[in-house]
């Protein structure tokens, strides 16, 4: 079984949360071809529902925290996936172009991070994310 939890810092505005949780989301997916399914799925007036095929969770962190579970991912040889936004992409609104180069000559923490998605086997997910609270 799969999980996927999505960190978000917990200072963001509940609008700058979903956007920062639907870019992760949607890279992810890209990133993960099976994490959704490849037929629609149907309801009985035809109607298509989401295909997700992992448990999803959204909890909230602190800066530091999302820095530190982005590098314990890139080191970590347990199989987990991760990708991280940061307020540098948030600043740089329809600047695709402009946030490559910037994001390719920062370090991490420079980047300030507002979010972290994280997937693979569900008992590796829960321990990489298990002192983070759901985020309400």
């Amino acid at each position: 079984m799969k999980r996927i939890a999505i960190i978000l810092d917990k200072n963001l505005e509940p609008g700058a949360a979903a956007n920062v949780a639907a870019l992760l989301m949607g890279q992810a997916a890209l990133n993960e071809p099976g994490l959704y399914s490849d037929q629609p799925v149907l309801d009985h007036s035809g109607v298509q529902h989401a295909g997700i095929r992992y448990s999803t969770v959204i909890l909230k962190a602190g800066e530091n925290q999302l820095i530190n579970l982005a590098k314990l991912c890139s080191d970590d040889s347990g199989g987990l996936s991760h990708v991280v936004f940061s307020q540098t992409g948030q600043s740089l609104n329809n600047a695709f172009e402009q946030y490559a180069v910037e994001i390719a000559s920062m370090e991490l923490e420079a980047t300030k991070v507002v979010g972290v998605i994280v997937w693979g086997e569900d008992d590796q997910v829960r321990a990489a994310t298990k002192k983070f609270s759901v985020m309400k």
